[in-house]
């Protein structure tokens, strides 16, 4: 490979690490994201103490994590920006990077089912409720996309990747 092509790789990458394939590809509603008033559910004061313990760990995870995650993009921005950039290590880079926010979205889905588990029938019911109104929200305030098309942004930025390919090609 080539360092012109190893670099046109690497932008891509980065490009497609950087942003989320869709609204849909998003994690829609995480643990602390989604405002649900759970005043509003009728807790009793176990339920609560169990759903403070929950978003308690859910934190304590995303403390930890995040900045990790931060070092690795640094990093990744770093060798981007080299002046002869190793592909590998670029994308050893993103998987970690990749690997790290996959850690978290599953965790605080995890949180989520947890949280749910402690309701009873008509608690889940208002707390689905509040949960389905937070993700119209938040549909409605990301770029207007609809869940399962591609941005055309994406549409641009695949047919320049298959662009790089093919010139190479030639």
């Amino acid at each position: 490979m080539n360092d012109r092509r190893v670099g046109r790789i690497a932008i891509i990458a980065f490009v497609l690490s950087a942003y989320p394939m869709s609204a849909g590809a998003q994690q829609e509603c995480a643990p602390g994201t989604c405002n649900i008033d759970y005043s509003k559910l009728n807790l009793t004061q176990e339920q609560a103490v169990k759903i403070q313990q929950c978003d308690h760990e859910w934190f304590q995870e995303l403390q930890q994590t995040q900045p990790e995650i931060q070092t690795l993009q640094q990093k990744f921005r770093r060798l981007l920006s080299s002046s002869k950039p190793d592909a590998t290590e670029i994308l050893l880079v993103q998987q970690q990077i990749e690997a790290k926010k996959s850690k978290l979205k599953l965790k605080a889905t995890q949180t989520l089912l947890k949280k749910k588990q402690l309701l009873d029938d008509s608690q889940k019911k208002a707390f689905d409720n509040q949960f389905q109104g937070e993700v119209l929200k938040m549909r409605q305030q990301g770029n207007g996309v609809e869940s399962n098309v591609a941005p055309v942004r994406w549409k641009k930025i695949w047919n320049n990747m298959q662009n790089v390919f093919n010139q190479e090609a030639h």
